[in-house]
């Protein structure tokens, strides 16, 4: 190969990267919500460093499930629950697509109850008093409403996403990034924490059910699921399978990238604090800015609520609706009013949530947990699709990918349940 054909093909490799950043980054933005940095957050403070592995593991299995997406997206001619409908019954996809909307639902409501708890912080700093509960009320449903109009005003929805999530998860990337650089964590405990030991402690079913939660929000089997239809509004082929793992590989770097660095910062800065409020948790960034910090902490978890938010709700109304035996196009009418009705799902339970004035992390951290009790199914719904994929190369390990998935996705369940229990019955 001659010098320039050679350096014609680094820079299309290097294109290719760049251009994966993309769908990568919608993924994260459906991952890297409130509840997620909010997870991160307490691990760290909790673990300390100890628990690196467990977020190392989640971002890998993370990786290999969006390119099992990609694989399936590019190998059947009909929608994931249209082949789940032919072949199981139009009620096992009935089922399989109202569990994948309460999970997106569920994230939805973390996503309103940051906002407002932001909110409610810029309106105490600037003693507004009693009128502070019906400024939050006022600016969520103007956000709300703002999404909607977003959704029904552009004539590329999933264009036009990817672009905001690539602001906002940025803007979110750099804060941590350069707080991180601030606070020199140490290098040696870093690489002591990916060496997987069990976590410990007093209250430990709290500490488990926070640690599932974490783990289950990296390792998002509904944010891969999506990717199937990513792949189907790209109109992807089996020639473009080659993207799907660069993709991958990207989204290993923006995804386990940013959990890292907000697990590794909480972890130097608040081990052993107590965290209530997201005041408190604001406190991993005063090495940077100092007293102002929840400040800039609450533009950074904004960023990540925004960040999810129309996403959360799309997926959700696009599994939803296919799942009916409708469009799952976020171009059609079906998927963008169902999407409306997840918006309005999130933000109904968080201006509930905040009148009665309870305490939003533990909830928003709580809901975050509750998603996993869900996703074994949506495992068993790759795994199935994956079985039926036809017999090439590639069938063999994706039917391995979802078989790991699934059983990752029912221990992971069958332990959040255990732990519930026995901290309710306690």
């Amino acid at each position: 190969m001659s010098e320039a054909a050679a350096e014609s093909q680094k820079q299309l490799s290097f294109l290719r990267i760049v251009k994966a950043i993309g769908p990568a980054i919608v993924v994260a933005s459906v991952v890297l919500g409130p509840g997620s940095i909010l997870s991160n957050s307490k691990v760290g403070a909790v673990y300390g460093y100890s628990m690196i592995w467990v977020l190392a593991l989640a971002s890998v299995f993370m990786a290999l499930t969006v390119f099992l997406a990609a694989i399936i997206g590019t190998s059947f001619e009909r929608t994931p629950f249209s082949e789940i409908a032919n072949r199981l019954g139009r009620p096992v996809s009935v089922v399989i697509g109202i569990v994948f909307f309460l999970i997106t639902s569920c994230f939805q409501f973390t996503n309103n109850l940051a906002i407002i708890d932001v909110i409610n912080i810029a309106t105490e700093s600037a003693g507004t008093g009693a009128s502070a509960w019906w400024i939050s009320l006022l600016a969520i449903v103007l956000v709300n409403a703002g999404l909607v109009w977003a959704l029904y005003g552009s004539s590329t929805p999933y264009r036009f996403i990817e672009k905001m999530m690539m602001v906002m998860v940025g803007i979110m990337l750099l804060g941590f990034v350069v707080n991180l650089a601030v606070v020199q964590p140490s290098i040696s405990k870093i690489l002591g924490g990916l060496i997987p030991s069990l976590p410990g402690g007093e209250d430990s079913s709290d500490n488990i059910v926070m640690l599932l939660g974490m783990f289950g929000t990296t390792f998002s089997i509904a944010g891969a699921f999506y990717q199937i239809y990513g792949v189907r509004e790209k109109n992807w082929s089996r020639d473009n399978l080659a993207n799907g793992i660069v993709d991958a590989i990207v989204g290993i770097a923006v995804l386990g990238g940013i959990s890292f660095m907000i697990m590794v910062t909480s972890a130097a800065v608040l081990q052993g604090a107590q965290l209530t409020s997201i005041t408190d948790v604001a406190k991993q960034l005063e090495p940077l800015i100092g007293p102002r910090a929840k400040f800039m902490f609450c533009i950074g978890i904004s960023a990540g609520a925004f960040s999810s938010l129309l996403v959360n709700a799309l997926i959700g109304g696009t599994a939803l609706s296919d799942s009916l035996g409708m469009s799952a196009s976020v171009k059609d009418q079906p998927v963008k009013a169902l999407t409306v009705v997840g918006l309005s799902v999130g933000m109904l339970f968080a201006i509930a949530i905040n009148w009665l004035g309870l305490s939003s992390v533990s909830l928003i951290v709580f809901a975050q947990a509750l998603t996993v009790i869900g996703v074994p199914l949506l495992a068993f719904a790759m795994l199935f699709l994956a079985m039926k994929l036809p017999p090439t190369k590639l069938k063999v390990p994706a039917c391995t990918i979802a078989t790991c998935s699934l059983i990752i996705a029912v221990l992971l369940s069958g332990r959040m349940v255990f732990s519930l229990v026995e901290r309710f019955s306690s």
